[in-house]
């Protein structure tokens, strides 16, 4: 039984244990997708809870997982997908009753200008391919000790230690690069 097996196995015998270590395991997952969908059109907390919803929604549909049509990481990969969708779809109908009934909120130009610089260094970091990206988001994004990042990605802490120094390198070439193509631009 592999450990995708196992933990579907656990969390369709509604064990908490098994929930949080999917958790643990692919929130830096989802969160990307998430934030893939969602972009700068939403608050972190609104992306917060689509990855809380995606995560509710595999404990009360658990029996639905085939493994046969794919891992786990795929389901849960594709479940944040709609949901972020979703939310996404439900924020425009409000935004466009807000238009209609003339209550328009105009957000502060920093946070749209922070929103962006995040989009930003989240698609280089995505440019780094996996397990870099991974390793990144983790270690950065949600705060995670190399101990816990080398024992996830089945790497010694040393080789994560490394990926994290030539990744920096390697994000500066490919925001510089960014920065150079929207120069060329103007």
């Amino acid at each position: 039984m592999t450990e995708d097996e196992r933990l579907i196995y656990n969390i369709r015998r509604k064990r908490r244990g098994a929930l949080e270590k999917v958790i643990d395991l692919y929130t830096p997952y989802v969160g990307t997708i998430i934030y893939n969908v969602i972009g700068a059109a939403m608050t972190k907390e609104d992306m917060e809870e689509v990855i809380s919803d995606t995560f509710v929604a595999l404990w009360r549909n658990a029996d639905k997982f085939d493994n046969s049509k794919g891992s786990l990481r795929a389901y849960l990969g594709t479940m944040a997908r709609n949901l972020a969708k979703n939310k996404l779809a439900s924020r425009r109908v409000n935004d466009e009753f807000t238009e209609m009934t003339g209550t328009v909120q105009e957000e502060p130009y920093n946070k749209i200008e922070q929103a962006e610089e995040r989009k930003t260094m989240i698609h280089a970091i995505n440019e780094l391919g996996e397990p870099d990206s991974e390793i990144f988001m983790r270690y950065y994004y949600y705060d995670e000790k190399i101990s816990d990042i080398s024992k996830i990605v089945g790497l010694p802490c040393n080789t994560v230690k490394t990926k994290l120094a030539r990744g920096r390198n390697k994000l500066k070439i490919i925001l510089q690069r960014g920065e150079n193509n929207e120069q060329a631009i103007k």
